[in-house]
């Protein structure tokens, strides 16, 4: 009885309810890996340095890897993102001339100008995930320059380490925020990389002090990099889901290159028959010393008469065939997909493509181009920059207090033709069905607006004037 009552009141165990995703179930599909649920930071810090370390040697060794950071960097820049001042002529003449003075003079190090950097910054943050540029204020000697310099700084200096400011601060992987915004960056006073004892711990740093390291306030430094987790604070090199590809893939087409450089090396062989007597050259008498191996050298055009019993035989060598070609095709183009590049740009290989295929990859790819412009470039590095180059011009009364406020618009270059008359006249037909303006279009292009039209008066006037446009009619006329 008392049994019967105990199971009774048993509760039942209650079951897991069913995942209605496939992928959410226990599946062999997915065979012994397990998918980590780590937060946004500690998913990428443990193995950020490794990562790091693995993209730069691949960008340094791997001729695809190198061509997929300097093909997006160059595509992504071009010569430069510049600035258009959004004001009337004399302000933006005035402005324009100023930055055109200081973009030569922006690199702390000397070595590039505003736009150099801008490339520079961009491969630094798609080969090592993300890239510092520290705002620097230099005395103002009144040669007319703006004494703002840019040092951009690598990933490396800024270490992985949490820790506690000696303000009471929490830094979280080099970053210090209070109420949780950034305020500071702790950025080391050498790069650990040429002096591997100027820092220690697991990821660069024992302790956050002042004696040690420089800390730099938030609005001095800029940070460009693209999050992929929300509270994501460090980049991810951008080659991370595609090394281990290109490493195979290089590696493979060494061992192939290799193979084939072995099998080329055998020109013949000549074949002798067996021994009579041990140890004695069937055709010669002679001992044969075991330790050397006789070579004959075959010239082109050249005739040879055998001994007797003699014979040579030519090793087949082996072809490479079509599947290698479409094995390496295959792997290329994983690599282009996974750094978001074309397959064509990243290897130049056009053989399978017309100019319509081209276009909508292309434009794809354009697309990407222009988020990292407008959401990184432009938003992490260019607009901070502008906002301190104002502001240290009216401090150093190089400008009036009101051009602050003046507003800028960004314009990267204009990415070349696929069909430059179709792509013209279409441009032309927009303009015309009133769907665009003619400023839209040339800013587009990359151009100033303001200057292409007076350039365009000049160019009439000096025709006019020089009667190059009636000189041509009379001609046609004749």
């Amino acid at each position: 009885m008392g049994k019967k009552h105990k199971k009774k009141n048993q509760k039942k165990r209650q079951a897991a309810p069913k995942a209605h995703w496939k992928s959410g179930r226990p599946n062999r599909s997915f065979g012994t890996n397990t998918s980590s649920n780590a937060g946004p930071n500690q998913a990428n810090l443990p193995y950020l340095p490794l990562l790091r370390a693995r993209s730069r040697d691949m960008a340094r060794n791997a001729p695809v890897a190198d061509n997929a950071v300097d093909t997006y960097s160059s595509e992504l820049i071009g010569v430069g993102i510049t600035p258009l001042p959004d004001a009337d002529d004399t302000v933006k003449k005035e402005l324009s001339a100023l930055w055109d003075e200081w973009r030569e003079h922006a690199d702390f190090d000397g070595v590039l100008d505003f736009y150099g950097l801008q490339d520079l910054a961009v491969r630094a943050w798609k080969e090592s995930g993300e890239c510092f540029a520290r705002l620097l204020v230099l005395p103002y000697d009144g040669n007319g320059i703006v004494p703002l310099r840019i040092q951009l700084i690598e990933a490396d200096m800024i270490p992985l380490a949490n820790g506690k400011a000696p303000n009471g601060n929490e830094i979280f992987s080099g970053i210090e925020f209070k109420g949780g915004q950034r305020v500071a960056y702790w950025m080391l006073k050498k790069h650990p990389g040429d002096y591997p004892f100027a820092a220690g711990g697991a990821f660069g740093v024992v302790s956050y002090k002042e004696d040690k390291m420089v800390r730099v306030p938030a609005d001095e430094m800029l940070h460009l990099y693209k999050p992929r987790r929300p509270g994501q604070l460090r980049g991810v090199p951008r080659l991370s889901g595609t090394l281990q590809t290109i490493s195979q893939l290089d590696d493979f087409d060494e061992a192939t290159l290799e193979r084939q450089k072995i099998a080329a090396a055998l020109t013949a062989f000549i074949r002798r028959p067996e021994p009579v007597e041990p140890g004695k050259d069937p055709i010669t008498g002679e001992k044969i010393d075991p330790d050397v191996v006789q070579e004959s050298t075959l010239h082109a055009g050249s005739g040879y008469t055998l001994l007797p019993g003699e014979e040579i035989t030519f090793p087949d060598l082996p072809e490479l065939g079509e599947e290698y070609e479409k094995f390496v095709k295959h792997y290329n183009q994983k690599i282009a997909s996974g750094n978001a590049l074309p397959y064509e740009l990243l290897t130049g290989d056009y053989s399978a493509v017309n100019d319509r295929t081209v276009r909508v990859a292309l434009g794809v790819f354009r697309r990407k181009l222009q988020q990292d412009q407008r959401h990184n470039v432009i938003h992490q590095l260019c607009r901070p920059v502008w906002r301190k180059f104002t502001q240290i011009a009216v401090l150093n009364a190089l400008v009036i207090r009101d051009y602050i406020d003046v507003k800028v618009k960004w314009n990267p270059q204009a990415w070349p033709y696929i069909n430059p008359l179709q792509d013209v006249e279409t441009k032309d037909r927009e303009i015309k069905a009133g769907l665009t303006s003619r400023t839209a279009k040339i800013m587009e292009r990359g151009d100033d607006p303001d200057q292409v039209d007076k350039e365009r008066a000049a160019d009439k006037e000096r025709e006019s004037r020089l009667q190059i446009s009636q000189q041509a009619e009379k001609k046609e006329g004749d």
